[in-house]
């Protein structure tokens, strides 16, 4: 049960009855839900698909069984779960060995002797840590090769992200972190970390830890760092493989048939993303860490139609549960987030407009153009195509055409050429001109004339000084130099917005 009042959210929150009643026993059918409650039988399902989960090395289903393993054959780092137990108990990860003897080291730096680690597997079999009670399987299973970007957080263990998928929507995400105090694991109830995922860029937002127990339930506090050295802020942490993660979790909710699943995936540093396992009943503070409430996104799915295929549903949740992070970011920074290609609308200014109408008696339309636009942080000024500045009212830009389109071989050739048009500026024998510059480009200089228009890109409207430059065998006709980018932040995965006419 959740430790947190439902007036600190303004969205619906999912409780423990009414996830039980209204979602597991309609949407989780006993038949289904032995795909998630049996390990061994999650990785034979999964694996007959192609899904990839770690590697099993040995299964020991009765107490007769420790007697003849052979204990020096084991990996130094491994891996010891119980079949049917849940929020992670009787898990214990082994990261090392201690060197000549048949000890394994674990996340606490303790060690575990062979007569240790037979007493603990044979609690397993007994069923101290199954999920029903009952007598249970112990297996091997390979440790994980963390990933560069997460190992950072993680104190001597392996996080893993868990995706809570409805009816194969992936509604809500969390990133879990292994802790000194969970020694190793990435279990919340032991101690880990909790870190929402906004599902539609895969950057971490908000992090919790679970700071105790009392009549109400699990509490937890808000944290912005990891609580281990080195304390490392845990807001906006990019989560590898994000659209392959979010497809995985997908596929793998369908072949379990289970309605609410929520899938445990790990990254390997070689092999990718990974089912760890799946979860039939789903725990609740991920809400928490994200937030939002569970409820409320499930209703946003619910009013979707059955669709054909995987990235249909993910690119739905993607645009529905995404943004979070933007949003945060752009409050805190005042910056607006936009992407490497985005549309701008494209005007001129004011004083051009008036030049444009001067001695005609009907005032025209402002021309208006949405284009293509690259935000280029490579290149430091921001340029437009020459036939785009024309049909916008730049009418002037034709009597120099040759002057602007023309390769100098020499640097002191093109000076020359700038030299004589900037002096025409400054004897205002032009109206629209402001400037004239030298560009060097692969097969000598350009003389370019500089022109002000007014661009909106995103929500920012402002004028820009653009360099005139013949674009048109270019994808883009407007280029977004770094000399104009202070009021944005740049997400590369993001794609352009569509601003129409």
């Amino acid at each position: 049960m959740l430790g947190f009042s439902i007036t600190e959210f303004s969205r619906k929150i999912l409780g423990v009855n009414q996830r039980n009643l209204t979602f597991i026993r309609r949407l989780n059918p006993a038949k289904y839900k032995k795909y998630a409650d049996d390990k061994l039988l999650t990785k034979k399902v999964l694996g007959k698909k192609k899904i990839k989960t770690p590697e099993l090395f040995k299964i020991i289903r009765t107490k007769q069984q420790l007697e003849y393993i052979n204990w020096a054959a084991l990996p130094k780092s491994f891996v010891i779960k119980p079949n049917k137990g849940t929020h992670g108990s009787g898990i214990i990860v082994f990261y090392g060995k201690k060197k000549g003897k048949l000890e394994w080291i674990m996340p606490s730096m303790e060690t575990m002797t062979v007569d240790a680690i037979k007493l603990h597997i044979s609690d397993i079999i007994d069923g101290k840590y199954a999920i029903d009670g009952k007598q249970d399987i112990a297996f091997f299973e390979e440790r994980i090769s963390n990933h560069p970007v997460l190992k950072p957080y993680s104190y001597k263990g392996i996080p893993d992200i868990r995706v809570i998928v409805y009816n194969s929507f992936p509604i809500m995400a969390e990133l879990r972190l292994p802790t000194r105090e969970s020694r190793g694991t990435a279990n919340l109830h032991a101690g880990g970390i909790g870190v929402g995922i906004d599902i539609g860029s895969g950057v971490t937002t908000t992090a919790i830890h679970r700071k105790g127990f009392d009549l109400i339930g699990d509490r937890y506090d808000l944290i912005e760092e990891t609580l281990d050295e080195p304390r490392l802020p845990l807001r906006g942490i990019k989560i590898p493989h994000w659209e392959k993660i979010l497809e995985l979790s997908v596929i793998s909710q369908q072949i379990s048939k289970l309605g609410l699943v929520g899938v445990d995936i790990v990254i390997d540093e070689t092999k990718g993303p990974m089912i760890l396992e799946l979860n039939a009943r789903p725990g609740l503070a991920i809400q928490l860490a994200n937030q939002e409430g569970l409820l409320e996104r499930i209703t946003q799915v619910q009013r979707y139609k059955k669709k054909k295929t995987v990235d249909k549903y993910v690119t739905i949740s993607r645009n529905l549960f995404g943004g979070e992070i933007e949003e945060q970011v752009e409050n805190l920074t005042g910056r607006e987030i936009i992407g490497l290609v985005e549309r701008a609308i494209v005007t001129p200014t004011q004083a051009v407009f008036e030049l444009m109408n001067k001695g005609k008696k009907k005032v025209a339309t402002i021309p208006r153009e949405s284009v293509k636009s690259k935000v280029d942080t490579g290149a430091l000024k921001s340029a437009i195509d020459y036939n785009l500045a024309i049909e916008l009212g730049y009418k002037e830009l034709i009597g120099i055409q040759q002057v602007i389109t023309r390769r100098y071989h020499t640097l002191d050739e093109a000076h020359e050429v700038r030299e004589i048009y900037d002096q025409k500026v400054r004897n205002k024998e032009f109206d629209t001109i402001k400037d004239f510059v030298v560009v060097k480009s692969t097969n000598g200089y350009t003389v370019r004339a500089v022109i002000e228009a007014q661009i909106t890109l995103g929500a920012v409207t402002k004028v820009y000084r653009l360099n005139v430059s013949d674009r048109a065998d270019l994808l883009y006709p407007v280029i977004i130099g770094k000399k104009d980018l202070k009021e944005f932040l740049i997400d590369p995965t993001r794609t352009f917005t569509m601003i129409t006419k």
